[in-house]
């Protein structure tokens, strides 16, 4: 369905060959040369970064994020803003709830909003049909969610709105609740499924499955999906038995040379060479939610730290292609930070997503010495162009 629809990829030479000369052994014909990845990826970020901009050096020292007034939530009480990504001048997110404004409960609910900067925010997606956790684009700038509503990695169609699922299943069980996704220059995809945001209305036998925060039991994997549509798990949770503790933050590293994933007990970087990943280096201890990135090779990741103001400290850890940290952005007031994303006309805006449940039990809940903020989106101008997702 994947390469039918859209009609992105050609039956290869090799498969012809062998369907055209019956009488030949398909391992008596060479296969078509692979064309240069390292061109082929050049190109892709060149959608995003100016040339040359991979040299750039990220300049930290008087960024400060600044929480955006009027950002309208959709829920009662707990709100996750989650997934931005940047398309066609506008911000696009996905916002999760319990509670909808006519008294509907159903674990996270999502709808995608879409805000163009000076502008109020409107609702673009519902949540009776978004459902969405991160928000992606391809190569053609078509717009990839991963779905907890329905367990799916989806096509969202700008102008239609319609939704095509791409997959949703593996070993003929539903993904948990796909969380957030990578897209390398050849349009595969990398996705994370975590099972703390599967709808609480549907049969748990009939998902992934995996243990509760803490556990290293199988079920929450990390899984590839080829631009024909066709699903594998990935070694990581083998080769890191730790980020089956609710794997979440996902990126392909500037050269798509490594795959970086993150998770409750922490971030690991893993050599990625045709599809397959090795070599797991693990480059943050901390709790690892959503992850961008930057021209220069940089990763951000927000996490969690303990600050001189709050022992749950919420911030943007940046740190550069060789995984030295670079410095930190404090995020200020909200519950948990949760992902970022690079927007603005020239690229260079950096957007971080959080995400407030307001009580803690019967009391208010605090961050530091003060109530928590809602949920919010905080900007700062950066020195560097950025990915849109």
């Amino acid at each position: 369905m994947f390469a039918t629809k859209f009609n992105t990829k050609k039956t290869s030479l090799m498969a012809v060959a062998c369907y055209s000369i019956l009488a030949a052994s398909c391992a008596d014909i060479e296969p078509p040369k692979l064309a240069n990845n390292v061109e082929s990826i050049a190109q892709a970020n060149a959608q995003y970064c100016s040339a040359g901009a991979e040299n750039l050096k990220l300049d930290l020292a008087n960024v400060v994020l600044t929480r955006e007034q009027n950002i309208p939530l959709m829920y009662e009480g707990y709100n996750n803003i989650e997934g931005p990504v940047w398309h066609d001048g506008a911000l696009y997110y996905s916002n999760m709830g319990t509670v909808d404004q006519n008294g509907f409960q159903l674990t996270n609910q999502t709808t995608i909003w879409r805000w163009v900067e000076g502008q109020e925010p409107q609702v673009w997606l519902n949540d009776s049909v978004a459902g969405s956790n991160g928000l992606a684009l391809d190569s053609q700038g078509l717009l990839v969610a991963a779905r907890q509503l329905d367990g799916s990695l989806s096509y969202i169609d700008w102008e239609s709105q319609e939704v095509t699922p791409i997959v949703s299943s593996y070993n003929n069980k539903r993904f948990n609740a796909p969380n957030d996704l990578t897209i390398g220059h050849d349009d595969t995809v990398y996705f994370t499924d975590p099972n703390w945001n599967t709808p609480s209305n549907i049969n748990l036998e009939g998902v992934q499955g995996g243990g509760q925060p803490g556990s290293t039991e199988p079920g929450q994997r990390i899984y590839r999906v080829t631009s024909e549509g066709a699903v594998n798990a990935t070694a990581v949770t083998e080769l890191v038995p730790a980020l089956r503790d609710k794997p979440n933050g996902i990126i392909l590293s500037l050269d798509q040379q490594q795959l970086i994933v993150g998770g409750m007990q922490g971030l690991w970087a893993f050599d990625l060479i045709a599809g397959e990943v090795s070599n797991p280096q693990k480059i943050l201890e901390t709790p690892i939610d959503g992850m961008g990135k930057d021209c220069s090779g940089n990763i951000y990741a927000t996490t969690t730290r303990e600050l001189a103001s709050r022992s749950d400290g919420q911030v943007v850890v940046v740190i550069d292609k060789n995984h030295t940290e670079l410095g930190q952005l404090n995020v200020e007031g909200i519950h948990i930070v949760t992902n970022v994303a690079f927007g603005g006309e020239d690229g260079k805006t950096l957007f971080v997503t959080g995400l407030t449940d307001l009580m803690d039990g019967d009391s208010l809940r605090q961050c530091g010495a003060a109530n928590c903020l809602e949920a919010g989106i905080y900007t700062a101008q950066m020195n560097v162009q950025g990915f849109p997702f």
